[in-house]
């Protein structure tokens, strides 16, 4: 039976929640910045594909559960009318039952727009919610059915503007497999984005729903000079910049005449995971044809880091 004084109370505690809610806010966003040396993720996720691929936000509910913020936006393009408000309500009430049906802690919301462009351009302005800002965008693309990766990829100059760590999710029907094995494949041309992957595979496993995982580092180099990039790569190991340990790592010599994507596809054919660091300027030079050629293995994280991060 409708009780008046029930609801009344219901408004003023949920007036009382929204104060506290606020003060915290503005005494989060008063503390100190934390620096590049304690890195965590709080990471921005844009997909307009929620409901048909569920690989971003099992991503993003991941990097976030422990060590890390997440706000999850569902892109719906249009111009903002009675119609889209109302889809986007909809699409905001199915995506909030899927974070409580699996226990996230992400922010879901949704955007109108009627482009990629406009769309990334507020989301990257988005405040995170944790009171610190927001450091990193996850974006996700079909392999089997690239229609957005240009989007992406004509995207990259705004992106990088706010020096976000920038995360690419190639998804294919198999999915994260077993949720088990995670290859990280390092080359000569990409130390710089080696901690972040190593990092968010680490912050990966140490979900419950991958607690069967391992990781495994592969690094690649010409085969004329794989001997001096090993002592380069071993070098930084011992000087403490790469959080790993030299017998984790299996370096492969490559020849010439041999695509590096050969040798992933071979032996990443059975990962859950793969992930593959790329840098700005290769990826701006040579487009989406960067993110092509893996379709024999599973779910793959592209992933370019603004700078390089320090784990100690």
């Amino acid at each position: 039976r409708y009780n008046p004084e029930k609801k009344n109370l219901a408004v003023i505690f949920q007036g009382v929640i929204f104060q506290v809610s606020r003060q915290l806010q503005v005494f989060l966003q008063k503390t100190e910045k934390e620096q590049t040396a304690s890195w965590r993720p709080s990471a921005v996720c844009i997909s307009e594909h929620s409901f048909d691929r569920l690989a971003a936000f099992d991503m993003l509910r991941w990097i976030s559960q422990r060590y890390g913020f997440g706000t999850y936006i569902h892109k719906i393009t249009g111009y903002l009318s009675k119609s889209t408000h109302q889809e986007a309500k909809k699409s905001k009430d199915r995506l909030i039952k899927m974070a409580e049906a699996s226990d996230s802690n992400i922010y879901i919301d949704t955007l109108i727009s009627p482009s990629y462009t406009s769309a990334v351009a507020q989301v990257i302005q988005l405040p995170g919610i944790s009171g610190t800002e927001n450091n990193l965008l996850l974006t996700e693309f079909s392999k089997m059915n690239p229609d957005n990766l240009e989007d992406i990829v004509d995207n990259f100059k705004l992106i990088k503007s706010v020096d976000f760590d920038l995360v690419i999710l190639g998804t294919t029907e198999r999915g994260y497999g077993l949720k088990q094995s995670i290859h990280i494949w390092i080359t000569s041309n990409d130390y710089e984005n080696a901690n972040l992957m190593i990092l968010l595979a680490y912050i990966i496993l140490g979900h419950r729903e991958w607690k069967d995982g391992y990781i495994k580092i592969f690094a690649i180099y010409p085969e004329e000079n794989a001997e001096e990039e090993w002592g380069r790569l071993h070098s930084l190991i011992e000087a403490g910049q790469l959080p790993i340990a030299p017998h984790n790592i299996e370096v492969i010599p490559r020849k010439p005449d041999i695509d590096p994507r050969e040798i992933i596809a071979e032996k990443s054919k059975d990962a859950d995971l793969t992930i593959i660091g790329f840098r700005e300027e290769v990826a701006r030079h040579e487009g989406a044809a960067v993110f092509k050629g893996y379709e024999s293995i599973g779910n793959t994280l592209f992933v370019n880091a603004s700078e390089q991060i320090k784990i100690k």
